[in-house]
């Protein structure tokens, strides 16, 4: 009677089990995708291109009016080494640059 009476812990012991080898594969395999994960490079915009580097927040904020009043659509961010890039389209990169140059010549 004894024996009999102990088989009703044998079902949460084993759905425990289960549990547990459940979370041990889940726990693994996590972490197996994480250290396979390749962290973005620091200098990766996705489809933007830089076309200027400034030092400075006032300057950065001049040359995008600059590129605005030419229709050329632009943005910025900080790089690790304390740099303002602007960054555009592919497309309008060749232009920005033109423009920035020509800006840069007349002493604006």
């Amino acid at each position: 009677m004894a024996l009999a009476d102990s088989w009703y812990l044998v079902g949460p012991l084993i759905a425990f089990a289960v549990v547990g080898v459940m979370a041990a594969v889940l726990r693994w395999a996590l972490a197996r995708d994480q250290l396979q994960a390749t962290p973005p490079l620091a200098d990766d915009f996705g489809l933007l291109r830089v076309a200027a580097l400034v030092d400075r927040l006032e300057m950065a904020q001049a040359v995008r009016s600059t590129l605005r009043q030419a229709g050329i659509r632009s943005t910025f961010s900080t790089g690790l080494d304390g740099l303002i890039k602007i960054l555009v389209f592919p497309d309008d990169a060749g232009r920005a640059r033109r423009v920035l140059e020509r800006d840069s010549s007349t002493g604006t």
